[in-house]
């Protein structure tokens, strides 16, 4: 009869380890669920991005040069290969200066 109620109480500490097991694990899959459902999201985005540079550069081939061309200090071209207006690229011009200790 004492066999039984020890038996009886590493049956009780067996199935509260299985409880809380079974709680990490849930904690687990939900965290799985939810890197899953961010990772989707990213590339969702990322794709939609991509779908809309390759449908801005189809309108832009007819309507706008590839690149644009802007002077420096030293009268050469140079090449940017993105749209930027005239104000941005006299002040990107201005910080790439002042990066390479020239102003």
């Amino acid at each position: 009869m004492f066999g039984w109620l020890r038996a009886q109480g590493r049956l009780r500490r067996l199935e509260d380890e299985l409880t809380k097991l079974q709680r990490a694990f849930d904690d687990r899959e939900l965290d799985w669920i939810d890197m899953r459902a961010r990772c989707k999201r990213l590339l969702d985005r990322t794709e939609k991005a991509q779908r809309r540079i390759d449908s801005a550069g189809e309108n832009s081939e007819d309507n706008v040069p590839q690149e644009l061309s802007s002077r420096d200090g030293g009268g050469t071209d140079i090449s940017h290969g993105r749209v930027l207006s005239a104000h941005q690229l006299e002040i990107q011009q201005k910080v790439l200066r002042r990066r390479a200790g020239l102003s």
